[in-house]
């Protein structure tokens, strides 16, 4: 329970205050967001070192979470503003999405290393990675212009009017499935893997091949998309294959060929699912956006993410048993949640191309 907890504070910290990093961002400027962030989040993995006490934690997490909230729907309204041709931006977004799981997931495999040595190692160096981060952008990342409305209005004007918007609203929560079903991969995965005897190991594995095939299959599995599936069937086609790759840590197939293994397919499939649906989700979020309010509405997307991922973290941590594998209950309601949802996603999608 408890690290479900920090890992939800943690997760909610920053998607949860995305639209707070996005109305700021929108204000300031992508390039200034960002460095701040990035300084930010320095400082809250040195405090994730040295600490020593729950609450402690808890504030580090705050810390790195909401560096995240200012930096990422920053970075995501500053590429898509660069890349204003609809295909363009989902190769861009394909493309990012490739550099992003190979951190996401090589940065854990790091971490099992240097915790062997000592926590504080771990949070020390993640610390001045994100130093020289800092400087690296504030060196090369070109300034960008601050992007204008057509008229000037107030943070909660903004929110309302995203509030009034259905479509947005109805797209933010059949994406949040994404988070949903992304994060077990970090607590309820490693569960199932010490249950089964595979313990460190079988983690590093997961860890390796979800980055192995992140990086050489990013790029063509969103090429063979873009030639035979539709932005919608994309969408559900990934969710579908997260979904069911929780299915095959359920016991039939466990039984047939062996947990070690079963763990090993999943990660394959999971990552091609992942693949398949992040890039068209993040390049689709300037469809609704107003003009100069696009790192906002990165924001309260990514925030309603934020949210589901910090209910469901603690719930699948509160009903994770000590010592034993995960429930069956677990696996085939992930497998129910995420094919409903990308069965409604697409729906949604193909009623807004209807609509235009």
């Amino acid at each position: 329970w408890a690290v479900g907890l920090v890992l939800g504070i943690r997760v909610f910290s920053q998607q949860g205050l995305f639209l707070l990093g996005g109305l700021l961002g929108d204000r300031i400027g992508y390039r200034r967001a960002i460095l701040i962030g990035c300084g930010v989040r320095c400082v809250g993995f040195a405090v994730f070192g040295f600490s020593e006490s729950l609450t402690v934690l808890l504030l580090a997490a705050c810390l790195s979470g909401f560096a995240g909230a200012l930096f990422t729907p920053c970075a995501q309204a500053y590429l898509a503003d660069e890349c204003e041709d609809a295909q363009l931006r989902k190769q861009a977004f394909a493309l990012h999405n490739m550099a992003s799981t190979a951190g996401m997931l090589l940065g854990p495999l790091a971490g099992l290393l240097f915790i062997s040595v000592d926590f504080s190692v771990t949070g020390s160096i993640a610390a001045a990675l994100f130093a020289v981060m800092t400087l690296v952008q504030w060196r090369f990342l070109p300034l960008k212009d601050l992007v204008s409305g057509e008229e000037p209005v107030t943070m909660l004007r903004q929110c309302l009017d995203m509030l009034q918007q259905w479509p947005f609203l109805r797209f933010a929560l059949l994406a949040a499935a994404y988070p949903l079903l992304f994060h077990p991969l970090y607590l309820a995965v490693p569960a199932y893997s010490h249950a089964y005897g595979g313990g460190q190991a079988w983690i590093t594995q997961v860890f390796m091949i979800t980055a192995l095939v992140g990086v050489l299959l990013q790029m063509p599995v969103s090429a063979m998309r873009q030639r035979w599936l539709s932005e919608g069937q994309g969408m559900g086609a990934g969710l579908t294959l997260m979904a069911c790759s929780y299915g095959l840590l359920a016991e039939p197939l466990v039984t047939l060929v062996g947990a070690q293994l079963a763990v090993q397919v999943m990660a394959v499939v999971f990552s091609l699912g992942s693949m398949l649906v992040l890039p068209l989700l993040s390049a689709h979020v300037p469809h609704y956006a107003k003009r100069g309010q696009l790192a906002a509405y990165y924001g309260f997307f990514a925030g309603v993410g934020g949210l589901v991922a910090l209910l469901s973290n603690v719930l699948i941590g509160r009903f994770l048993p000590a010592d034993q594998a995960p429930p069956q209950l677990l696996w085939w309601m992930l497998l129910v949640i995420g094919v409903a949802a990308a069965f409604s996603l697409f729906w949604h999608m193909r009623s807004i191309k209807e609509q235009s």
